[in-house]
């Protein structure tokens, strides 16, 4: 299931951004009978400042037993991250994150009970990896963060593409053939690219080519590993110029047949 992703565009206290999120995921639920219920995600029980202040304490005290709003169908509920990992849902909640950061707000679309995510930052330097992999809609503007989203060069693509395809994603890359696969993609991507940028690495993983939050991790913390010249053990150390040779050859066809004519 795709997720739909949004943000606003706010930081710090900014306690009209929660009544806004809220407002807005009502009238998107409205449209979308699937979605049953508005979940405010928060960092623990105490970290809900922004909703006291934007409504009560009582209206709080029922939004954590679960809440109705006058006009809109879903149930509103205050959860926090640790008690909403811990549950198992089939596919029906819009998620508000209420100052969460990347770490927090990037597993839930992995989560099949997600259909939905608004995500308000603290600071929006805390969801740069969101914002760049998902490009999420500012629910203010109806703009999305960027117009483009910076995507990984085409020998990298290849080699992510050639690698996804090679091993077995429900595993991670935690079998020994597939971990000696992605180890030696990373070496001979690390050595013959002169900028192996993590982030885009993980964006376009995860995007594009179907990959959970943590195996994506997994992976690109090999690049971080080498990127910081320190090394891992595993993978091919010899023979890695005809891996980069073949995803090289597979780009420069797609080139030629686009300057055909």
């Amino acid at each position: 299931m795709n997720v739909q992703h949004y943000y606003v565009d706010s930081e710090l206290n900014d306690d009209s951004a929660y009544k806004q999120a809220m407002k807005f995921a009502c009238e998107l639920a409205n449209k979308d009978a699937k979605i049953k219920r508005v979940v405010l995600l928060a960092i623990t029980k105490k970290n809900v400042d922004w909703l006291e202040r934007a409504f009560d304490s009582k209206t709080v005290k029922d939004l954590f037993q679960g809440s109705r709003f006058k006009g809109c169908n879903p149930l509103y509920k205050i959860e926090t991250v640790k008690t909403y990992k811990e549950q198992y849902r089939n596919p029906e909640d819009l998620v508000i994150t209420m100052a969460l950061d990347d770490k927090d707000v990037l597993p839930l679309n992995d989560m099949l009970s997600v259909i939905a995510i608004i995500a308000i930052p603290w600071q929006q330097s805390g969801l740069k990896q969101y914002l760049e992999t998902w490009n999420p809609i500012e629910i203010r503007s109806n703009k999305n963060f960027k117009t483009e989203v910076a995507e990984p060069n085409c020998i990298v693509k290849k080699a992510l593409e050639q690698l996804t395809k090679s091993i077995n994603l429900s595993n991670g890359i935690n079998h020994h053939s597939d971990n000696e696969r992605a180890k030696t993609t990373i070496r001979a991507l690390h050595k013959y690219e002169t900028n192996l940028n993590a982030d885009l690495v993980k964006g376009y993983l995860t995007r594009e080519l179907g990959w959970e939050n943590d195996v994506a991790d997994d992976l690109t913390k090999l690049i971080r590993t080498l990127n910081a010249g320190k090394y891992f053990k595993g993978g091919e150390t010899s023979g890695l110029q005809n891996h980069y040779k073949t995803w090289k050859q597979k780009c420069e066809k797609i080139n030629n047949k686009n300057n055909i004519g």
